[in-house]
């Protein structure tokens, strides 16, 4: 996670500043909460997406793609200033059924009452931490902040205490099947963001792969209620009332197949354990109706799973549809079917381990 840009925002109107921008209602937030949100463009088009902490009445920490300049375009002449603090953290994300065990035996404090969504200061190995009860895996955990300097301190503190829980090490690759299995999506491979700042996936982007949250499942995170308006606002209340174009789904793909086609061309047979990202055609009754985002082995649930961008007309769980394998150099014609998302029970929120 620590790559994540990170950026202040600070004064007298940050809060009525964030409330403009994201999609959620700012001025519910209590000092020491996080949202998950969207933010948009006029059109309603997804610019981004990730999690705000408030820090303070008047100060706001944002973790996600670049942000600086959408916010400085959006600032007008409200009374707000942006800081970059990229460089200034590490995170490191603590999950999994043993992680609270592990969190509490480093720190020495009790965490069962510590909910999700909320942040926390703490200390591991001598060090200050910024716990925050989230994490991109489905599971109940954590992501520590830690100053860039005092990381493998941190880390240290950890792994001091974590052997008896079975503390291990998992990369990004782990991290990314977690997410699909929990039905997370992010930006760059799940869809193109409507952003103005460099973005940092290096899948092509492309204005026929952007969305908007109602597309993107993510139309719970869409606060119509609020009171003060929001970029993409209109846009958005437009869509809701005539129905999206397309629609996020859920995809298991048929791995024997997958298999059978790389006998058929020759090539050793693989089911590659890490993410396929390149969008790759869907196909249903001799049409083209979509495209595939994150396809993935998962272990979890023994299957080919993924994201799947379709027209509405087709997204019904149990429709049966082809794909047009393009992993590993593979050109061939599997099954799929669609499914509703997540493929797996989330147990993040859950208040206690």
């Amino acid at each position: 996670m620590t790559p994540l840009a990170k950026h202040y925002v600070f004064g007298p109107d940050a809060e009525r500043f964030v409330d403009y921008i994201i999609t959620r209602d700012a001025t519910k937030m209590q000092v020491g909460q996080i949202y998950f949100t969207p933010w948009c463009n006029e059109d309603g088009i997804q610019v981004g997406d990730g999690m705000v902490f408030r820090l303070e009445e008047d100060r706001f920490l944002f973790s996600a793609d670049p942000m600086m300049r959408w916010f400085n375009q959006n600032a007008a002449d409200l009374d707000v200033a942006f800081e970059d603090a990229t460089d200034e953290f590490g995170i490191l994300s603590l999950q999994g059924p043993m992680s609270r065990e592990v969190l509490e035996a480093a720190t020495g404090e009790d965490w069962s009452d510590f909910r999700f969504s909320r942040l926390r200061h703490t200390t591991i190995g001598g060090v200050e931490v910024l716990a925050a009860r989230q994490g991109f895996t489905g599971e109940h955990g954590y992501e520590l902040w830690v100053r860039s300097d005092d990381g493998v301190t941190m880390w240290d503190g950890l792994f001091d205490v974590g052997a008896s829980y079975g503390l291990g090490v998992a990369g990004n690759h782990a991290a990314d099947v977690a997410r699909i299995e929990a039905g997370l999506v992010i930006p760059g491979c799940d869809y193109t963001p409507a952003s103005i700042d460099p973005g940092g996936d290096w899948i092509p982007q492309s204005s026929e792969d952007q969305a908007t949250p109602l597309e993107l499942d993510m139309g719970r995170l869409v606060d119509f209620t609020k009171q003060s308006d929001f970029v993409g606002r209109k846009a958005l209340e437009a869509e809701r009332r005539s129905g999206s174009r397309r629609t996020m789904v859920g995809l298991v793909v048929n791995w024997q197949e997958i298999l059978d086609a790389y006998v058929s061309a020759g090539v050793p047979p693989e089911i590659t354990p890490r993410v396929v990202r390149q969008p790759m055609p869907i196909h249903h009754d001799g049409e083209r109706v979509g495209r595939t985002t994150s396809v993935t082995w998962s272990p979890t649930v023994g299957k080919v799973i993924g994201f799947a961008h379709v027209g509405p007309e087709v997204a019904a769980p149990g429709t049966e549809v082809t794909v047009d394998w393009l992993a590993d150099g593979l050109v061939g014609s599997v099954s799929a079917s669609l499914v509703e998302l997540p493929r797996f029970q989330l147990k993040r929120a859950a208040k206690t381990s």
